[in-house]
């Protein structure tokens, strides 16, 4: 008798030490997972073409130094928050619902600096024969 009870403390406290701590951990996803949605020439455009993406950011993760060579980009958050280093420009915050724009063969990286996943949609106007990115050492 006297093991069954000890038995059912010892289960019972685990259990509530696993409900107060183990809330904390939570199978996280790839620190950042890119899905390509569309590519297509761009109409009257010779040589021009339109690349859209969707990105999920688990806190913390950082894109490297790179360069998009004759790319215009647009990030739009669509959850979260993104902060950008743009060579020329400076430290971006870019919130929810807000659009960052990159213009062509600049350095930049962006990163998630939360503690909150952040999901982006970006557009890429590039010509077709450039790579989608260079990384950019320094």
């Amino acid at each position: 008798m006297k093991q069954t009870i000890a038995a059912c403390v010892l289960f019972t406290l685990g259990a509530l030490v696993g409900s107060v701590f183990g809330g904390g951990i939570r199978a996280q996803g790839p620190p950042y997972v890119t899905t390509q949605i569309l590519q297509t020439d761009l109409q009257k455009l010779p040589g021009q073409e339109v690349l859209i993406f969707t990105s999920t950011w688990q806190p913390g993760f950082r894109l490297p130094l790179h360069m998009h060579p004759n790319g215009q980009e647009f990030t739009f958050v669509i959850e979260g928050e993104q902060v950008f280093e743009i060579d020329g420009v400076g430290t971006k915050v870019v919130k929810a619902g807000e659009v960052l724009y990159t213009p062509p063969n600049t350095a930049h990286f962006g990163r998630n600096a939360t503690n909150k996943t952040s999901k982006t949609l970006v557009i890429r106007i590039k010509s077709k024969n450039e790579p989608i990115m260079v990384e950019v050492k320094r």
